[in-house]
């Protein structure tokens, strides 16, 4: 018995045929048990060549907007600060931009976490030199309170372009299950040392897809390795995530500036980022995720 094949839901029944077609059956129930899945390259359907052609896509327009000669990814040997500026808004660079936001596979995938309306709300590159640091434990749910919902509000969808064989790599880590636990970190749980809660790390080949639900916690740790750990990383979100109108610049400084309370209500959002984003509005925006009258 196929429940699908009765069509009684338009929008799950095409979805779960998809699913079963492409073999991604597996990949739902960790996505579901876990909040987490990584779907390797011989699953998710794209092209051989795919996560070199997409490597060196994010090599050559890092180096085109920030005046850097990158080289060889593999024995690269930068900092930082040099390789994560401009690293936003890349669809027309290369059309294989286009190709990693619209894998059917991977697509299936975020629309089971986010529905059949899911967009792409933006994407950007990840590339970690030897020696470059990780981040704390956090959640991609910003300004999602407790109590939230069981619905994944957004959903990550990364493409490994180089191999994450182990912790030497700096890969991104998990705490797998997380995700049900309806909150973002609290400040005694962000360090990967000192957590109580235990973490994996992310291992998957070049050309893999790792896939997470927006409210799993995850982090990074350093990179130990030669040369980089390069990602592109897309970010897809339900509908009604995206605001009615963008108040910034349609409000004139003068009228803000006499009414507070006005510039209060209209909102310094964090949202659309902005290369040269003011960081003091980073946090306002993720305590929501532990204090719901924030």
């Amino acid at each position: 018995m196929d429940i699908a094949d009765y069509q009684t839901s338009p929008n799950i029944d095409p979805l779960v045929k998809e699913i079963e077609d492409f073999g991604l059956m597996k990949h739902v129930i960790e996505l579901e048990a876990y909040g987490m899945t990584v779907v390797p390259p011989e699953t998710i359907g794209a092209a051989a060549d795919f996560a070199e052609r997409l490597k060196n896509a994010i090599v050559r327009v890092c180096e085109k907007r920030n005046g850097l000669d990158i080289g060889n990814s593999a024995t690269a040997d930068l900092k930082p600060e040099q390789l994560g500026k401009n690293s936003w808004f890349l669809m027309e660079e290369d059309k294989v931009f286009v190709e990693a936001a619209t894998n059917p596979r991977m697509l299936a995938l975020v629309r089971w976490l986010c529905g059949q309306s899911a967009y792409l709300s933006g994407h950007t590159w990840i590339m970690k030199p030897e020696g470059g640091q990780g981040i704390g434990l956090h959640s991609d749910a910003h300004g999602i309170p407790p109590g939230g919902g069981h619905i994944a509000h957004a959903a990550n969808a990364s493409w490994l372009c180089t191999d994450y064989e182990s912790e030497e790599d700096g890969p991104t880590v998990f705490v797998p299950g997380s995700h049900r636990y309806g909150r973002a970190t609290l400040p005694h749980e962000t360090d990967l040392e000192t957590t109580p809660f235990k973490w994996v790390p992310l291992i998957g080949k070049a050309g893999s897809l790792a896939i997470w639900h927006g409210a799993t916690w995850h982090a990074s740790v350093a990179r130990k390795n030669p040369g980089l750990r390069v990602t592109l990383v897309q970010v897809f979100m339900r509908r009604h995530m995206r605001p009615i109108h963008l108040w910034e610049g349609e409000i004139s400084p003068q009228l803000l500036d006499k009414h507070p309370e006005l510039k209060r209500v209209l909102g310094e959002h964090l949202y659309p980022y902005k290369e040269q984003n003011d960081y003091r509005r980073v946090a306002p925006m993720m305590v929501t995720g532990t204090d719901p009258f924030a």
